[in-house]
């Protein structure tokens, strides 16, 4: 039996949360080992904090310090192709998981993987569960409360809006004024605050959010400026503060990106909205009747008044007239 696992994950926010329910998994029916996770930078190791399931969380960029760690441990599972690329590991229990399906979920994927593995170990099936279907990120006891603190009243209405990306996140303003309009997943600027304006308009009391990183403080002072008592939250959020967040909201509205699967992880009402890519593999997991999607055959084909109409009827208000 496995008494030592190490865990390869990525530099990606949102590959990392797909990588939640099967460490939970994992810690589940190996109830007594130490597992362990390697994040490939700062901000990805966020999503693992606080979790139960994992005894030590590692910040390693490093091939030398990635094999270092690898050869104290009975078996090495890299859930990312990626991450193994940027740090080759030399350990002769290495397994990677193969994430090659356009029809399921990364992160269903994963735990399927997880299964057959920990199958081969202990010499017979374990169970997949819906309980086990589901992100795993976790908040501090001591977590700010954001929305108190920016002055929203109990009886507000709170609606979430991430305007943020990757992409943005690495090369901020010079990325979106010089080839924002080439990436597939994301919606404008000017149509987010096209929302941000019908939603004020149709709904009192609603205070929209916006949230993002430092890099991305420009797309929010933007979207500030245009509509009415919304709440910049860029770069003041670390991803358990937006777990808590999310948990305060009554809707969250995105393109896809990493918070779009924080979002996942709680309750709210998600509405994401999806060009071209795969919405199978990468979309809201599990499948909810409370999260709903746009998809076109590109972004700039989702208008602001249709995303309007789905964002109410996942409030339960009626349509304006």
């Amino acid at each position: 039996m496995i008494q030592s696992l190490l865990i390869l994950t990525s530099s990606s926010t949102g590959n990392n949360i797909f990588c939640t329910p099967a460490i939970r998994y994992l810690r589940k029916h190996l109830p007594h080992a130490r597992i362990e996770v390697v994040s490939l930078n700062a901000l990805s190791a966020q999503v693992f904090a606080h979790n139960p399931a994992i005894n030590q969380l590692w910040v390693a960029s490093s091939a030398r310090r990635v094999n270092t760690l690898a050869r104290e441990f009975d078996a090495v599972l890299a859930f990312n192709k990626n991450g193994l690329k940027k740090c080759p590991v030399q350990h002769p229990h290495l397994v990677l998981a193969p994430i090659d399906r356009q029809d399921m979920h990364y992160a269903e994927q994963l735990l399927q993987f997880c299964q057959q593995w920990l199958a081969t170990q202990c010499n017979h099936a374990i169970p997949l569960t819906d309980a086990d279907r589901s992100y795993a990120i976790y908040t501090h006891p001591q977590q700010p409360n954001l929305l108190a603190e920016a002055g929203v009243r109990p009886g507000d209405t709170v609606i979430n809006i991430h305007l943020g990306c990757g992409t943005t996140l690495l090369h901020g303003w010079k990325f979106f004024y010089a080839r924002r309009a080439d990436d597939k997943k994301l919606w404008s600027i000017d149509a987010y605050i096209a929302l941000g304006q019908l939603l004020v308009n149709a709904i009192p009391g609603v205070r929209l959010v916006v949230t993002g990183t430092s890099n991305e403080a420009f797309l929010a002072k933007k979207f500030v400026k245009a509509v009415p008592h919304a709440i910049n939250l860029a770069g003041k959020t670390s991803i358990a503060d937006i777990r808590k967040l999310l948990d305060q909201s009554a809707l969250f509205i995105s393109h896809d990106c990493g918070v779009f699967h924080v979002a996942a992880a709680s309750q709210v009402p998600m509405l994401g909205l999806f060009g071209p890519t795969n919405h199978i593999l990468t979309g809201p997991y599990p499948a909810s009747v409370n999260r709903h999607l746009i998809k076109k055959a590109s972004m700039a084909e989702i208008q602001p008044e249709e995303v309007l109409q789905q964002a109410l009827q996942l409030l339960g208000r009626a349509q304006p007239t």
